[in-house]
């Protein structure tokens, strides 16, 4: 034993190092447990962070792994020591539920978070209750360089649960520790092996605020009505900064400023309460680069993280790479360092990204979570929030604000009321000066109910009519085939069938033919109503949700260069539609609800109001987490935390993965790096700059595709269509044989 006690336990090594440069282990796990509680600061659980920090790599004192960092070939479980430990320390105590919630962190610090399972669970079947009964190698030496008095749990715990599903608060709370935990043996680990990297060193909150006060000083004096009414909305934002920390919406029509506005309230409201960041959550890809645009103007590109699937981090090296000065090449490494954990003052993502990071169990998605904690959470467009999961996802931020001193924005013109989702009693504040003044004076278009339905052939008469029109419907059959019925070659068509580059050049050609006053018919799927700035006179919308219809106006008199557009709500009567679309087809029972009441003015607070209500009515509750999220963490009689975080990380899914990818070789580019897909070594960079060359379609047209022996395999792994000329068309995109889908969840 005293052979074994002077000896030096080491946590990591470096190839070709001799061991006088190997990491102490006592040193890995002390300085792991400083960050760890320096994390959990803002988000209150320092002493936990601490705790969890101090005995993640227990296991690692075992003779075992020590050899097998001298090179024998041994595999050693060196996570589940430091749960058993914890547990064992605290069992038959008070403290003693705490210390399982600490368990789940410590097990799954290298797995991702585990379910509890069940008592009749065996060693090896990878859930908490298996693996704290597993046999591990022993450990005990660890109690030669760590003082047990150091194995602390606070008596009182500074959240409050919520009352409805107190245990999904507690499993939030271990999230949030065990994304201090990752997050600071990331680090440190890194420190280690690779030397310091410059992390953080971004500009403080108030000097951004200073640097958006001095942009906005070229709006003090506005001339127009229009820039008038923005500055006041603008002023008012901010005025409303003061507000302590909590439930904020800002109700404003299209056209009325809510980006810049939102902005500027949280800068100035994070400045006021010392928050530490500004999280920008926005629907869709298609829109975020020219928000993070914005904002990067406003505070400089350095203080600014884009984190989306359609970011190029590969396109941003070679850029850094090949700049000429260092400062370029710096503020590349330090936003890619910050995607790692969101640590920098502003960031723009989707709403993909940050709810399904919220639920995930992986280290990697969960080591941001913790700089959740004192933000402000902008969430733009929120009547776009997953509808099947507004349950948990409200929850959720509920748990960030009333627990973790966030702050939370709901913008959108389509105000839907989720006060529904949270607490009883919880209030949200409207930043908006008056929202219904508000819409009466960003009026510019004229909604008009078509009371008998419409014949393709009447509704193509009718756009002939027009030089200038737009016309959205619900289906990719119905777009495609109405635009091919059109037979003009001034008609365009626009739909997910087409790729995202195939779609921009066809928007700019669309623009052109706007801006120069040409003819311009289109013929689109709701992909046109995604944030997409294009100004018509005229617009048709096939009936569906008020929210959608709302979202269609805004491409009508955008710019107000008339003094009212005209927009028709018209239903379909056609042949090219088999069946309305489930998702669009509740949203088309109560907009003809609404209409009936609100037919004069189907674009107001009220008749959006009356929408959501009774849309929410017609769902059983169930419906708002049909994955039953919230069911799966609960405290039982025993006042054991049974929480399943891998199981509702594999079932929480934003967008459901119902589709396949399909990469398309549009133009030169894209089919240069088909080329290199087939070759590379590293193809998920690759694929990451294939994405604005891929459609999603359904198994089924997958299959009718694969059939006509149209589908070539990239690398064995990746599907290319190999016929162009024939199942791609350059005006409609991919064409689907035959007995294919095409009614269902695509824009």
């Amino acid at each position: 034993m005293g052979e074994t006690q002077a000896r030096e336990f080491y946590a990591h090594t470096k190839e070709g190092e001799g061991k006088e440069k190997w990491q102490k282990l006592i040193d890995h796990l002390t300085a792991t447990s400083k960050l760890a509680e320096v994390f959990g600061q803002d988000a209150g659980i320092a002493p936990l962070a601490k705790t969890a920090a101090l005995l993640h790599d227990l296991g690692k004192y075992s003779l075992e792994f020590q050899q097998r960092l001298e090179g024998k070939p041994l595999r050693v479980d060196h996570s589940t020591a430091g749960a058993k430990e914890i547990c064992q320390f605290f069992q038959g105590t008070a403290q003693a539920p705490l210390a399982a919630l600490l368990a789940y962190c410590i097990i799954g610090h290298h797995t991702g978070l585990p379910d509890f399972g069940d008592p009749s669970d065996l060693p090896g079947d990878g859930t908490l209750t298996a693996r704290l009964k597993t046999e591990v190698c022993d450990y005990t030496h660890f109690k030669a360089e760590l003082d047990p008095a150091q194995v602390t749990l606070p008596g009182q715990l500074a959240i409050r649960p919520d009352r409805r599903h107190p245990g999904f608060s507690f499993a939030f709370m271990t999230r949030m520790i065990y994304s201090t935990l990752v997050d600071a043996d990331f680090q440190d680990t890194e420190r280690f092996m690779q030397g310091e990297k410059p992390r953080g060193g971004h500009e403080r909150i108030e000097a951004l605020r200073d640097r958006l006060d001095v942009h906005l000083r070229r709006f003090d004096n506005p001339t127009s009505g229009i820039n008038q009414k923005r500055t006041e909305t603008l002023r008012h934002c901010i005025e409303k900064a003061a507000q302590k920390p909590g439930f904020f919406k800002l109700t404003v029509p299209t056209g009325g400023g809510k980006t810049l506005a939102s902005m500027a309230f949280a800068l100035h409201h994070a400045a006021e309460h010392d928050l530490k960041r500004i999280i920008y959550v926005i629907p869709f890809t298609t829109i975020i680069e020219q928000n993070a645009g914005v904002f990067k103007e406003i505070v400089g590109e350095e203080n600014v993280l884009e984190h989306h699937s359609n970011f190029d981090w590969e396109q941003k090296k070679r850029e850094a790479t090949g700049a000429a000065d260092d400062q370029t090449r710096s503020v590349y490494t330090k936003l890619k360092l910050a995607a790692e954990n969101w640590e920098i003052p502003v960031v723009v993502t989707t709403n993909v990204q940050f709810f399904e990071s919220l639920f995930a169990s992986r280290s990697s998605r969960c080591r941001k979570l913790h700089n959740l904690a004192k933000s402000v959470i902008i969430f733009d467009e929120a009547q776009m929030f997953p509808k099947d999961y507004m349950l948990p996802a409200m929850s959720a931020i509920w748990e960030l604000v009333t627990n973790y001193g966030a702050s939370s924005v709901f913008c959108t013109a389509t105000q839907p009321n989720l006060e529904r989702f949270l607490p009883e009693g919880t209030e949200i504040t409207e930043l908006a000066p008056n929202p219904q003044e508000l819409f009466d004076f960003y009026k510019r278009v004229e909604v008009r109910h078509l009371k008998d339905k419409l014949t393709d052939a009447a509704l193509i008469a009718r756009l002939r009519e027009h030089e200038q029109v737009l016309c959205i419907v619900n289906t990719r059959k119905h777009a495609s085939g109405l635009f091919q019925k059109l037979e003009s070659q001034d008609a365009f068509h626009l739909s997910t069938l087409m790729c995202p580059a195939h779609r921009r050049q066809k928007l700019a050609e669309i623009r052109e033919r706007l801006e120069t006053g040409q003819l311009c018919r289109v013929v689109s799927t709701s992909v046109m109503e995604a944030g997409i700035d294009v100004d018509f006179p005229v617009g048709y919308r096939a009936l569906t949700g008020l929210d959608s219809i709302n979202q269609a106006a805004g491409r009508v008199n955008r710019n107000m260069k008339r003094s009212m557009g005209e927009m028709f709500i018209f239903e379909p009567d056609t042949d090219l539609v088999r069946r309305t679309p489930r998702y669009v087809a509740q949203g088309v029972e109560v907009t003809r609800s609404v209409l009936r009441k609100y037919d004069r003015s189907p674009i107001s607070i009220p008749a959006i109001h009356a929408y959501f209500e009774q849309l929410y009515a017609l769902k059983d509750p169930h419906d708002f987490d049909f994955q039953k999220v919230l069911d799966k963490f609960y405290i039982d009689r025993k006042s054991q935390p049974i929480f399943k975080f891998a199981t509702v990380a594999e079932n929480f899914r934003v967008i459901e993965d119902i589709t396949k990818t399909l990469i398309i070789p549009f133009g030169k580019e894209a089919k240069r790096l088909v080329e290199e897909l087939k070759i590379t070594q590293y193809p998920l960079y690759t694929l990451r700059k294939l994405q604005p060359y891929t459609v999603s379609i359904y198994e089924w047209e997958f299959d009718a595709l694969s059939s006509k022996g149209v589908v070539e395999m990239a690398a064995d792994a990746y599907a290319v269509l190999s016929n162009m000329e024939d199942y791609y068309d350059p005006n409609r995109g991919l064409l689907v044989p035959a007995g294919g889908g095409g009614d269902g969840l695509f824009f």
